[in-house]
Parts: structure tokens; C-alpha cells; sequence
């Protein structure tokens, strides 16, 4: 009997061994140990600055089962994320638990279905105004609505007004479904939370996906230590919720004037329905849906935070965003897209906010589609692949010290806004680059400027504002925190 153990034990280990066991020719890495790789020395993003400069600007990591190649240098994200070769996302079961495991939505696609639903989101949300002065006034109805809220806390020391999030998602859903909540509206709080609570937990989600042997544990003790059955739960709330609008859509259906991007694909459903491969569906409808308010919302809330808590800690840069907006903008009208291009310090300070603050820090993951090549490494096809904006946008090769916030970086001699052509990428690079930027772009401009025109932030007396970000794996996300907000006479 022991001898069988004994057998067992070592067949085991040889297997655990062979399983870590990483091919030639990969960039150089840390150590890697059985079971868990890398993963007690990668905890922090200063680990990573130190595998940068003890391996280079490409160096290759190994979390669990997965090997990740992390690139930190510009030249080299750019060159690999301008290539098909590189274009795919990782085959993550937790990149489809929101389609019940089915490959569905546009995000974590790869392939022509991919293709063919980023050119329907691109071409519809141009249509619906994105990016132009079209959507202005949806944008400015609920930069009105933010800043009402916000002067109901200006009476002390608070943490950031959740109107935030509202405001964002409501922009999200009138694109979407041309809908809005009031700020205190039930149904649009559950939703935010809904959001919320998908995004915090999906790192414990992915778990299984890097330690497979999870998988081989009772099935009740997997879920608790992933919060599956909550997650699960959360999920069939916020898709019966989109199933409604999608119910209330169908029935006002006019197909000769289309009202917003559920509208295009209903219409799209119904010219495909006799293709059995076609990606215009009910499953990826919904979750096309889901996929433009998780990139969409958690980010662009988080960016308006940023602004905020930089602009509190940088008060002659907030007062020169103030008296350049008071020049150009009477204060019983709210800034909109026709004032942008003469608030060009406004439009700098934004720009280094996304700079400094690198929200993504390491994007989206990518994965290679077959067996490749990259400065002169060998990946293997599956291999995921990240580039850290954050290190782009700290590079001193680039960026005259870096460390120090200066929005005068993106100005030229003449005062007009110029942005980098180089190592300046808060959206990402490439095909797979962020699709909704102009939208982002947008809203941060006109909620910050409507913001910063009415109030003026600070930390509170005694405490200083606390820039360092929350510890979530590859976002730079700000802690929240209590802030100031002064009312301007």
C-alpha cells in the first residue's frame, strides 16, 4: 500500500513538474515554482519594475498554468499589437460566464465574429453621435444633473457622490437604448451595484482558469472560494433587467427609423435569421450589451474620480483650468463640445490625468493566435500577451520627467493642445484598441469641465489627497476617499 502512495505521490509531482515546465525560447522571468509560478512575486506593479530591469522591457511571467509575456517598452507594444499575429484574446472560461460559457459579445471575441461586431458597434455608436457635437446634449443634460447633486455636498468632508456613476451610465444607456434614470433612481442604483459587484469579484472568477486543479475540488467549495453562486445571481438579475428593454424594444420596433444601437441590432437579428453562424443573435446581443457598460462604465466613472482627486491636489493647475473656463464660458451655461477648442489647458490637464494616473495600466490581455516571434522570443501559440501603458507613460525616454504633473506637456509654444504621437496610449494601440475612446473622451471633458467650472476640490483641512491606487490586478483604479467640494461664488 505504501509503495502504491509512494508511486502515486511521485507520478504527481512529475506530472506538476511537466505542467510547468515552459517552452525554449520565451523571454527571460522570474523564477517559477511548482503549482502557483510567479505568483508570490508578482503582487504589486513595483514587482514588475523591478522584472523590468532585471529582464528587460519583455520578460514572461508564469501565474498557475498560464504564461503571460508582459512588454513594457513602446516601440515593442506598438510593433506587436499593430499585428494579426497578436490579435486574439485569451480562451478564459471566465471571459464567457456571462454568456453561460458560450463565446458571445465583442470584447473577448476573436476572429470574424469579432470583426464583424466591432464595424456594427463603430459605425452605429458613430451614427448615434459619439464622439460628435450630436450626442452634446445628452452629455450636457447629465452634466447639469451631476453638478445639482454635487451641491448637495458641499457641506463637509464626503466621499465621492455615486451621481458619478449614474451619470455615466445613463449616458451608456441613451446610446444603448435611449433611456435615463433620475439620480436616485432604484432600478439604475441595482444596476450600478449589479456592475459593480461583477467587476470586484472577477479576478476571484478567473481563478480555475489559472489553477485548473481547481477544478477537481468539490464543486460547492470552488464556487464559495470564487463567488460563482453570487456572481451567478447577480448576473441573472442585471440580464433579466436587459431582457426587458430588449422585450420593450422588439414591441416599439419601427424599422424605418431605428432609435439607438439595440434598435440597428434587432434589425440586423432579423435580416440574418435564416444564418445559422450568425453573430447577430440573442445571446450575443445580450452580451454586446453587457460589454459596452462594463468597458464603459467602471472606467469612466474611475477617470472623472482621478480628475478630481488631481485636480484637489494640484491647486494652481485646478485655478488655471477655472480661469481659463470663467474666460471662455459665461457661468450660467455649462461647457460643451462647441467651447473645446478654446479650452486647451482644460483639455492638457485631462490628458495628463490620464497620463499619470494610467487607469489601465495593463490593458486588456491579448493572446498569440499561432506559434510566433517577438524581438527574437519564441511564443507559443494561447500564450497571453500585456503591454504596461503605465511604463509607456512614465518612460523618461519619452516624457521629460515624468514623475512630475504638467499638463503644459501637451501644449505647444502657441498654448494649442497637442497629444503625443508616441508612448501616450490610456486607450490602447492597435485594432483591439479601446472602441469606445471617443465616447470616453467626451464625457470627461464635459463632466470635468462642468464640475471644475461650479466647484472647486480639496482635501480636506488636516489630510492630504491620497493618489496611490487601489490594489486590483492591472488597473489603476483610485481609493475612495473624502474630498472637499467647495461651491464657486
Amino acid at each position: 500500500m505504501l509503495v502504491e502512495a509512494a508511486v502515486v505521490v511521485v507520478l504527481v509531482v512529475l506530472l506538476v513538474l511537466h505542467l510547468n515546465k515552459d517552452p525554449p525560447g520565451l523571454p527571460p522571468g522570474p523564477p517559477r515554482y511548482p503549482v502557483i509560478g510567479c505568483l508570490a512575486q508578482v503582487q504589486t506593479i513595483e514587482d514588475c519594475k523591478k522584472f523590468q530591469k532585471k529582464y528587460g522591457n519583455t520578460f514572461s511571467l508564469r501565474v498557475g498554468s498560464q504564461t503571460l509575456v508582459t512588454m513594457c517598452d513602446y516601440k515593442t507594444i506598438k510593433e506587436a499589437f499593430s499585428r494579426y499575429e497578436f490579435i486574439d484574446r485569451p480562451n478564459w472560461k471566465v471571459l464567457n460566464f456571462l454568456s453561460d460559457g458560450e463565446m458571445a459579445g465583442v470584447i473577448f471575441r476573436n476572429g470574424v465574429p469579432w470583426q464583424t461586431l466591432r464595424r456594427f458597434l463603430l459605425r452605429h455608436l458613430r451614427d448615434m453621435g459619439m464622439g460628435k457635437s450630436r450626442l452634446d446634449d445628452a452629455i450636457l443634460r447629465e452634466a447639469d444633473e451631476l453638478v445639482k447633486d454635487f451641491k448637495t455636498y458641499t457641506h463637509g468632508p464626503t466621499l465621492f457622490p455615486p451621481s458619478i456613476n449614474v451619470a455615466i451610465l445613463n449616458v451608456i444607456w441613451q446610446l444603448v437604448a435611449s433611456r435615463r434614470y433620475d439620480v436616485n433612481d432604484e432600478e439604475i442604483k441595482k444596476f450600478a451595484n449589479l456592475v459593480k459587484k461583477f467587476q470586484d469579484d472577477i479576478t476571484l472568477l478567473a481563478l480555475p482558469d489559472f489553477f485548473p486543479w481547481l477544478r477537481y475540488l468539490p464543486g460547492p467549495l470552488v464556487r464559495r472560494l470564487c463567488r460563482e453562486d453570487d456572481l451567478r445571481a447577480a448576473v441573472k438579475i442585471g440580464r433579466g433587467m436587459m431582457e426587458e428593454v430588449v422585450r420593450e424594444h422588439r414591441a416599439s420596433l419601427d424599422p424605418a427609423s431605428p432609435r439607438d444601437v439595440l434598435d440597428e441590432f434587432l434589425l440586423e437579428m432579423e435580416s440574418q435569421k435564416d444564418d445559422p453562424h450568425s453573430v447577430f443573435n440573442e445571446q450575443d446581443l445580450i452580451k454586446t450589451i453587457f460589454d459596452l457598460f462594463t468597458a464603459g462604465y467602471d472606467t469612466t466613472s474611475n477617470m472623472v474620480r482621478w480628475v478630481i482627486l488631481h485636480m484637489a491636489n494640484q491647486p494652481a493647475v485646478q485655478r488655471r483650468v477655472q480661469q481659463q473656463l470663467d474666460q471662455v464660458v459665461s457661468r450660467d451655461t455649462l461647457p460643451s463640445h462647441t467651447h473645446r477648442q478654446q479650452l486647451p489647458y482644460l483639455d492638457a490637464a485631462l490628458n495628463e490625468v490620464l497620463r499619470v494616473s494610467s487607469l489601465a495600466s495593463s490593458g486588456v490581455p491579448h493572446a498569440a493566435v499561432h506559434d510566433t516571434y517577438l524581438d527574437h522570443y519564441f511564443i507559443p501559440k494561447g500564450t497571453v500577451i500585456t503591454g504596461y501603458a503605465g511604463f509607456c507613460h512614465f518612460d523618461p525616454n519619452y516624457w521629460n520627467e515624468p514623475e512630475e504633473f504638467r499638463p503644459e506637456r501637451f501644449l505647444n509654444e502657441s498654448g494649442k493642445l497637442i497629444i503625443p504621437k508616441e508612448a501616450f496610449i490610456p486607450f490602447g494601440t492597435g485594432k483591439r484598441s479601446c472602441l469606445g475612446e471617443a465616447l470616453a473622451r467626451m464625457e470627461l471633458y464635459m463632466f470635468s469641465a462642468a464640475l471644475l467650472q461650479n466647484f472647486t476640490f480639496t482635501a480636506p483641512e488636516g489630510r492630504t489627497v491620497d493618489l496611490s491606487p487601489r490594489p486590483t490586478p492591472g488597473t489603476h483604479f483610485p481609493k475612495d476617499q473624502e474630498i472637499l467640494i467647495k461651491p464657486r461664488n
